[in-house]
């Protein structure tokens, strides 16, 4: 994982930290509306001095929630050796629609809902790994870092989803 500089450009950090913009406007009240807005091609240090932002105190965030990110993330392979492996202490949680489970999912995997948020959230706290899937791994992160907020720590996101888990691990894996 490479961390980002003064100079590298807002869209390059949104594609590689989708969580970005969150980050920033919650902490330095940075990009979220028109008056504390940046362009894409800015880098950091243009988009910290536009908005009278110390660029240093910008910069550390965004590599340090680039890095809580990471370790948030489970390789494709490692899910795949967990569920061969039958280990009977590890939660798969899928966070896609009802149709997209349809199409494809994980054996036993659970499509968390509303409705079933506290039931899987108590059965989480009750094994050892918690790996949470969807369909590129973007919605995934943020489940996977909300279940850390609540304090359970041994949760992860399938890094490119369902889709790099059927390109890579299993082609007979419906894709979408």
């Amino acid at each position: 994982m490479s961390h980002f500089t003064l100079d590298t450009p807002m869209k390059e950090i949104e594609a590689q930290f989708p969580f970005s913009r969150v980050l920033l406007q919650s902490k330095f009240h940075l990009g979220g509306c028109q008056k504390c807005g940046y362009e894409p091609t800015d880098s950091v240090q243009e988009a910290a001095e536009k908005n009278s932002k110390h660029a240093l105190s910008v910069l550390q965030a965004l590599n340090a929630g680039l890095e809580e990110m990471s370790q948030c993330e489970i390789s494709c392979e490692k899910v795949k050796m967990v569920l061969d492996a039958g280990i009977s202490k590890c939660l798969v949680i899928d966070v896609r629609e009802p149709w997209e489970f349809q199409v494809c999912h994980l054996s036993k995997s659970k499509l968390l809902s509303e409705a079933n948020i506290h039931l899987l959230m108590d059965e989480a706290r009750l094994v050892d790994l918690v790996v949470i899937v969807c369909h590129h791994g973007v919605r995934s992160l943020n489940a996977s870092l909300y279940f850390r907020q609540q304090g359970i720590n041994e949760t992860y996101s399938m890094s490119g989803g369902l889709d790099r888990y059927a390109k890579t691990i299993d082609p007979a894996l419906q894709r979408y």
